[in-house]
C-alpha cells in the first residue's frame, strides 16, 4: 500500500470525524486501524505508528468502542490492550445517523407545528427540512434492513 496514499486517506477520516464532533485523533485511529495490514493492533503500536501519545490513544479508542466503530480484542499471550476495526462499524454510523435524521425531522416538526400556517421563509425551510430528514432516516433505515437480511441468508 502507498504509504502516502495512506496518510492522506487517514487523514480525510480525521476531518470528516472531526465534522461530526468527534476527535481528530479518533479518526485518524479509526482509518488506521481499517487500513492496516494487521488484523489488529496494540495501544502501543498505534501510539507509535500514529506519533501520537498512549494517554491521546486510550482516551480515543474508548471513544471509538463507545460508537462502534472499533472493538477490543483478546489476543492470546498478550497483556496489553488491542484494537481492530470493528467489521459493524458501517451498522454503527448508519444508527448514529438515522438518530440524528430522526432528531432533526422532529424538531424541525415542532417547529412547523408552532405556526402551522406561516408561509416565511423560516416556515418553508422548516418543512423541507422536516421531509428532507425523514425521507433520509426511511432511506438509511430500508438500506440497513435489506443489508442485514443479505448476511442472514449468507
Amino acid at each position: 500500500m502507498d504509504a502516502d496514499r495512506r496518510a492522506d486517506y487517514v487523514e480525510r477520516w480525521a476531518r470528516t470525524l472531526e465534522a461530526q464532533g468527534e476527535s481528530r485523533i479518533a479518526g485518524r485511529i479509526y482509518a488506521h486501524l481499517a487500513t492496516a495490514a494487521e488484523p489488529h493492533l496494540s495501544l502501543q503500536e498505534l501510539a507509535d505508528q500514529l506519533a501520537v501519545s498512549r494517554a491521546s490513544i486510550s482516551t480515543n479508542t474508548r471513544r471509538l468502542i463507545e460508537i462502534g466503530l472499533i472493538a477490543r480484542v483478546p489476543v492470546p499471550g498478550s497483556r496489553g490492550e488491542n484494537y481492530a476495526a470493528d467489521p459493524e462499524a458501517s451498522r454503527s454510523m448508519i444508527e448514529r445517523t438515522v438518530a440524528l435524521a430522526r432528531a432533526l425531522e422532529e424538531l424541525s416538526a415542532e417547529g412547523v407545528a408552532l405556526q402551522p400556517k406561516a408561509i416565511t421563509p423560516g416556515a418553508q425551510s422548516l418543512r423541507l427540512m422536516t421531509d428532507l430528514y425523514g425521507e433520509i432516516a426511511d432511506a438509511l433505515e430500508r438500506a440497513a434492513k435489506r443489508r442485514a437480511g443479505r448476511r442472514r441468508s449468507s
